[in-house]
This record gives structure tokens, sequence and C-alpha cells, in this order.
């Protein structure tokens, strides 16, 4: 028997009232109605159980399911009125006190996770604001630190290119980001190995140069601190000290990556900074990546032969490039670089972005879906909270502009982002 769900959403928080039996064939329903509004980004959930004429243990595990879920999220979900079967089960069971909120606790998620709470590695104190911006809604954006930190670009261009080798090695500490190609510090063979890498917080994804390779990491734990190899990227050291969680404005499905970095460039990047560029990290959900991935090795790479050799029939034999968006309904973090012009940047570490005009350099590595909390300014908990799911994929984000074929640019549902003014510099530091 099917159940009926009917939704009643306020500012920050919704409302499902259920009606039917909430058994084994219908608790599914209530479970994705719960994950379809912790997509939407309403993390704060009640339940109106006072049309449930019966409540089985299958129903009572999608209440706890659903209850972890959204604190996962950062909020809550709370059963807020019973019908008489249904309370009697939660009492019989003793868990009333668990999936109920009292009478007259008003929603909300736990102390912790509210906006605006002090959380280790947050960011600057300054107030935060809300506004929007080029089909983005920010929120508690908070503007960082005018000094900028300090990066360094990694290995030669010259070798994409089948010119001159000279990698770099780079340790991905606590607080260190790297993007490009690259591979995990070994004794192997380096520009043999060397693909997509996104590399933060002691994190490093890695995916070899060949078709439907699977995408490796190495995870710092304990007296572990990963290294990598890199024949072409930038990397820096610093948490990015900006902060603002974003979503799209009106009844826009998603927000434009090239228009998120030109609202954080706008915003962020102060006149009392001397960069021209800024450092960004943003964990988002997807709602379609455009992006390409390297598929052979750059030790095959030639003067004539090489990813960058102008001719489609050439690059298709080097990357791999999506047909399509890609990855909707993931979640990944997404690693690089972007200025307002591309002299703000070296020119073989900055591409156009989109029709906004902003040019950059941003990778990404993709996860199973996992919601990401709104208020979360604590970088590293955010990165600590999807490394234990394995990572799909790692792609070079790239704008595809063509009229009529062109797939456009990457887009994201909501998340959060953290930046920072950057200096880059060329060679070892």
């Amino acid at each position: 028997m099917d159940i009926d769900i009917q939704r009643a959403a306020a500012e920050d928080s919704v409302e499902l009232a259920v009606r039917g039996r909430l058994d084994a064939e219908s608790a599914g329903e209530l479970r994705q109605a719960v994950a379809a509004e912790i997509r939407r980004g309403m993390h704060l959930i009640t339940l109106d159980l006072d049309g449930v004429s019966f409540l089985s243990s299958a129903g009572i595990r999608v209440l706890f399911e659903t209850q972890r879920e959204a604190r996962g999220a950062g909020g809550d979900c709370h059963v807020r009125t019973a019908s008489g079967p249904v309370r009697k089960v939660l009492e019989l069971t003793r868990l009333d006190t668990i999936l109920m909120r009292p009478a007259g606790d008003a929603a909300g998620p736990p102390r912790a996770a509210r906006a605006g709470t002090p959380q280790r590695g947050a960011v600057n104190h300054v107030e935060s604001r809300s506004f929007e911006d080029r089909g983005v809604r920010f929120v508690g954006f908070r503007p960082p630190p005018p000094k900028p930190l300090v990066g360094r670009v990694l290995g030669a261009a010259s070798a994409v290119s089948g010119g001159p080798q000279r990698p770099d090695q780079f340790t991905i500490g606590p607080d260190s980001f790297a993007l490009g190609l690259a591979a995990v510090a070994d004794d192997g063979g380096i520009v043999d190995t060397a693909g997509e890498v996104v590399a933060a917080c002691a994190a490093v994804y890695h995916r070899p140069p060949r078709s439907f390779a699977a995408v490796d990491y190495l995870l710092g734990e304990g007296d572990l601190v990963p290294e990598i190899n890199a024949v072409t990227g930038l990397a820096w050291q610093g948490l990015p000290g900006g902060f603002a969680a974003f979503e799209p404005t009106d009844d826009r499905p998603a927000v434009a990556i090239d228009e998120l970095v030109a609202g954080l460039l706008e915003h962020g990047l102060t006149e009392e900074s001397s960069a021209a560029a800024i450092a960004v990290v943003i964990a988002a959900e997807v709602h379609g990546l455009v992006a390409a991935e390297l598929i052979r090795p750059l030790a095959e790479a030639t003067p004539d032969d090489h990813p960058l050799a102008g001719t489609r029939a050439i690059a298709a034999n080097w990357l791999c490039f999506s047909r399509e968006p890609v990855h909707a309904g993931r979640t990944a973090v997404i690693v690089g670089l972007a200025s307002r012009t591309p002299g703000g940047a070296p020119a073989e570490q900055a591409a156009p972005c989109g029709p906004s005009g902003v040019c950059g350099h941003l990778h990404a590595v993709v996860f199973p879906h996992r919601p990401i909390r709104r208020a979360a300014l604590d970088l590293p908990a955010v990165l600590a909270d999807l490394t234990p799911s394995e990572p799909l994929a790692v792609v070079h984000l790239m704008a595809d502009d063509r009229p009529v074929l062109g797939r456009g640019v990457s887009e994201l549902v909501r998340g959060s982002c953290w930046f920072a003014p950057l200096s880059l510099s060329e060679g070892r530091a």
C-alpha cells in the first residue's frame, strides 16, 4: 500500500506529513522524500505521522536512517507529531526519546552545527553576510585576510607537449593543496604513471593515465605524509581563509562554476591584496561536470604527438572528454586557481572557465553523493567526512563553448567554498 506525503516548506526547514501505513512496502517512499529534501538543501526536517495508522520495524528503521542522513548534513530529522498507534510502538520500544522531538522544542540542528558556532579550523572571525550575484546566492560570506597564500608552479608545462620534463616533488600535509598531472611519489617512472591529481589536507587522489582506470588514493595518517611527483601543476600551503556557502537563486537548478568563481573574485579579492588570483576549494553536490582525463602516459609524448597537438584526432588519443555533463547527483571536491584575466596566473595554469570571462585551472575528485553541511566552516573536517567514501573519478574541469555542440560548463547544485588570494612563484620553493 502506498503512502501519501505532503510537504510544507519554510525558509530553512520543511515538514513532511505522512498518511497511510509505514511498513516494508511503503517506507522506501519516505526515505526517498527525505533524501530529496536534503538534496534541495532542506536539512531541518520534521515529520507529521499523525495520519499513519501502522508502523512496522521496517518503518522504524527508515526513521533512524533519515535522522542519521539529516544529521550527516548538519541538520536534523525528528517526528513532531504521531498517531496513537505510532506513539504506542515508539514508547514500547523506548525509541520515542530518540525519534520524537519533545513538545515545544523547536526543530534545529545540533548546537555544534549551527551557523556561526566556532569550529576547529574556522575561518577568520569577520562578520558574515549573504547576498545574490550572477545567479548565485552566497550565504555566510566571509572575505579572506588580504595577505595572500604562497603557492608555486610545479614541474614544466612543456612536458605535456613532448618537451623537456622537470618533475617536482611536493609534500601533502594537513594544510597543503595541489593539482595537475602527477604521480604518488614512489620509485616508479613518473612520466609513465603521472595522471590527473587532486591533493588536499593530507589526502592524494590519482587517476592513472589509461582508459577506464580506477582512482587510486593515499590518505595521510599518523607518520604517513603523502608526497606527489608532479610533471606539471600548481600547489600551495595554507588553509584558505575566506568562506561562503552557495546555492542557485530563484528556480535555477544549479550554479555555473564560472559564475560562482566570478562572484568569489568580485567580492573576495580586495584592493588591499596584491594578488591577481585566488586559491579555491569547493565541496559541492554535482549537477553535471564538463571535464577531461588523460588516458596515455606522457612518456609517449613527442613534439608531433601530444595532448595539445591541436587536432581533434590526436587529442582523442590522449584525452577522454565527457560527451555531456557527467557525475550528476554525486559530490565533488574541487581544488584550483582562478583569476579575472589570463594575466592573473602563469599562462599554462589558466584557461577560460566559461562565458563569464574568468580564467582558471580546476581539478575535481568525485565521490558518491553525500550532503554538504551548509554551515560547516571547518574545511579539514568536511574533507575528512568524505574520505571514507571510495573516490569515483579525478578529472580536469574545462569549458566547452562551441555553438550547438558545446557541453557548456560544470554546474553545482549547492555546497561550500573556501578561498584566499594566491601569489604563485615559478620553480621550486
